[in-house]
């Protein structure tokens, strides 16, 4: 379910999305993704996707897509661009390289010279 409030800077300070429901610049509901990507142009909501919304995004039909393009303003997305488009970037994980052992430097002794009898 994608989280949605209305923006900083909305005209409206209050919207009921159902009798249950209501949004405003500070509280927050959760909405379907299809409700969600209608509405993506509209500059009053702040949506925020998640990686659990990957799946049913990756399934919209052909009809919503070509919705989601119009509000985003986009020529014909694939379901997979407007993945890309709307959940946050994966980050990837590096390993760090594990470092190489420093060869030992052999310690060699000096042989001290004996020192001269006077």
């Amino acid at each position: 379910m994608v989280t949605v409030r209305l923006t900083d800077d909305s005209k409206i300070g209050r919207l009921n999305l159902t009798p249950k429901k209501e949004i405003t610049r500070k509280d927050e509901e959760t909405v379907s993704v299809k409700w969600a990507v209608l509405r993506l142009s509209d500059p009053n909501y702040f949506f925020v996707f998640s990686e659990e919304d990957r799946e049913e995004l990756l399934l919209l039909d052909e009809k919503i897509l070509g919705l989601a393009s119009r509000e985003l303003k986009k020529d014909s997305l694939k379901a997979t661009e407007l993945v890309d488009e709307l959940l946050p970037k994966k980050e990837v994980i590096r390993k760090k390289p594990t470092p190489k052992p420093k060869p030992k430097s052999k310690i060699t002794k000096k042989t001290l010279s004996k020192s001269k009898k006077e």
